[in-house]
């Protein structure tokens, strides 16, 4: 529920560490004569390089650019995770509910499905609006028609509760935990 890409991102990070492994080894060859040594047989490097003042300027120039939209990069990319479910402003008084308690109705309404092994709730800003994400642990071989339809009257219980419906997105999941959950009694 972020808004950037989990990929885009690594690529850009593999690109830029890579860069800068490369511009430090550079470096260190030109400065400690073991890491000239350890990277001779690959790369012939000079021994002493003249470099204009102007030049340099523009490295440095390329450098602060580089690091300056890594920054902006870094700011503005996801849209995070928050602790606030629910702000409501009504002149200068605000309300504020906390994600606490949109957890605590929530797995207060799947306590009692059988199939549920847990569940965990975190709310995020998606455009500017403020919006929940409910994952389940479902049982392996659990039904999850029967766990959809306890969310669902989960997510209703949460609507009437803090009087106003919130984007809500349910992932059900399998997994470790659930294989290895206890089974339910069968009465």
């Amino acid at each position: 529920m972020t808004t950037s890409n989990r990929t885009v991102n690594r690529i850009i990070l593999f690109v830029l560490g890579l860069v800068a492994v490369v511009v430090a080894i550079t470096m260190g060859a030109g400065v400690l004569p073991a890491v000239r040594d350890a990277v001779a047989p690959y790369v012939d490097l000079p021994r002493s390089l003249d470099v204009p003042a102007s030049a340099l300027w523009i490295v440095a120039g390329a450098c602060a650019l580089v690091i300056v939209l890594s920054l902006a990069w870094v700011f503005t990319r996801g849209g995070g995770g928050t602790s606030v479910a629910v702000r409501e402003r009504s002149g200068d008084d605000v309300v504020t509910v906390n994600v606490a308690l949109v957890r605590d109705v929530v797995e207060h309404e799947l306590s009692g499905v059988r199939d549920v092994v847990g569940s965990r709730v975190d709310t995020y800003l998606v455009r500017r609006q403020r919006a929940a994400r409910i994952r389940v642990a479902v049982r392996r071989g659990g039904d999850a028609v029967t766990v959809l339809d306890a969310v669902d009257r989960a997510v209703a219980v949460l609507d009437r509760t803090l009087g106003r419906r919130v984007p809500v997105l349910v992932h059900l999941t399998g997994g470790t935990r659930s294989t290895f959950a206890k089974p339910a009694r069968v009465r």
